[in-house]
């Protein structure tokens, strides 16, 4: 499989040079700043087509690297991103962005309450991108790689307004993500009422959290790769998470899930991925507190695909066609549990010292 991504990867690379990506440097020579209106900064807001490669210090900024909209065909490179207060790296509303074979890390030291998501690595409203080879750890903040739709109705905590635009056809590959504090590792999310996101892959990743390494700077690492609709009529579809490798996910290792009335989750596929010592989530334990929300697993678990259907929603969210297939499932309670999920497939999955292969629940937790 990492050869199927190197291959990949080449192509890209000299698919950028054919199309003439406009400059190069040994150390970032884009704008250092203010972002929009505010006191929002970056140590470098880049510039369509730019190459970003070297040391980024990015000490005294809230951002390593700003992608911002409309900003096109960005390489990240071989570039060593660290010290920013909020996000290492933030692209938003564009195109056409690659973040490869980088160090992101120890950023995220001083979060801003103002931003809601606040990853090493984030892509709101950002498709047909590549994440490739980074390594992401010691985020302080929310977790390691997001991402997610964009949307208007939602504060981003960014002084440049954010369109409704989806996040589609990306490609998050062969990274490194571990020993980052109170968030999921990997996240594709539809955000803002009505956004989609699809056709993402989540391939040949390694993600630990905390329950197999110390926790993070500030806490627990969840760990976790996550597909999720958030918000009402939000649709996460045909997304990919393939031949990963994830260890002590505090969130299941594996999780798919709606959250929101009219929420849907359909078509996603969860094949070939190694899963040892997923979490417990029903547990009455701050910031979780989910004790009595039957939809959630009540042991650790390898994956979970679930509906969060909740007393006094209007409407239930919606799973439907998850395909998991080809699993190897290590050291759980539960190795897959399903809640409010339909039509899906379950087939030659492997499980080893789990106590129960299959649980199911239906119904309002």
């Amino acid at each position: 499989m990492r050869a199927i991504v190197a291959l990949i990867v080449l192509l890209f690379v000299f698919s950028a040079v054919i199309i003439g990506v406009d400059s190069v440097s040994a150390t970032p020579t884009a704008q250092s700043g203010p972002i929009g209106i505010g006191n929002l900064t970056a140590k470098v807001i880049a510039y369509p087509g730019e190459i970003i490669t070297g040391q980024i210090n990015a000490t005294g900024y809230n951002f390593g690297v700003f992608i911002g909209p409309g900003v096109t065909n960005v390489l990240v490179y071989h570039a060593h991103i660290y010290g920013a207060s909020d996000h290492g790296i933030y692209a938003e509303d564009t195109s056409g962005i690659s973040i490869m074979y980088s160090n992101i890390s120890y950023d995220v030291l001083h979060p801003d309450k103002a931003i809601p998501e606040d990853k090493a690595l984030q892509f709101s409203g950002v498709s047909n991108s590549y994440i490739v080879g980074n390594i992401v750890t010691h985020a302080a903040g929310d977790g390691g790689i997001r991402v997610s739709s964009s949307s208007s109705l939602v504060p981003s905590g960014l002084p440049i307004p954010e369109v409704n635009a989806s996040a589609d056809n990306n490609f998050i590959a062969d990274n490194y993500v571990a020993n980052d504090s109170f968030g999921c590792g990997i996240t594709v999310t539809a955000w803002g009422p009505g956004q989609i996101v699809a056709n993402n892959w989540v391939f040949s990743n390694t993600v630990i959290g905390s329950f197999m390494t110390p926790h993070g700077p500030t806490g627990f690492a969840v760990g976790t790769i996550v597909v999720a609709a958030d918000f009402p009529f939000s649709v996460a579809r045909d997304n990919v998470v393939l031949d990963n490798t994830v260890i002590g996910g505090l969130e299941s290792n594996i999780l798919v899930n709606a959250q929101a009335p009219w929420a849907l989750d359909i078509g996603n596929q969860i094949i070939g991925n190694t899963l040892i010592s997923g979490g417990f989530q029903r547990i009455n334990n701050p910031p979780f507190d989910n004790a009595s929300n039957l939809n959630l697993p009540p042991a650790p678990n390898g994956i979970g695909i679930y509906a969060n259907y909740q007393p006094g929603m209007p409407a239930p969210p919606m799973i439907q066609q998850t395909n998991v297939v080809g699993n190897i499932i290590i050291n759980q309670g539960i190795g897959i549990w399903n809640a409010n999920a339909y039509n899906g497939t379950f087939v030659d999955n492997y499980f080893e010292n789990v106590t129960i292969n299959y649980q199911s629940f239906y119904g309002i937790g």
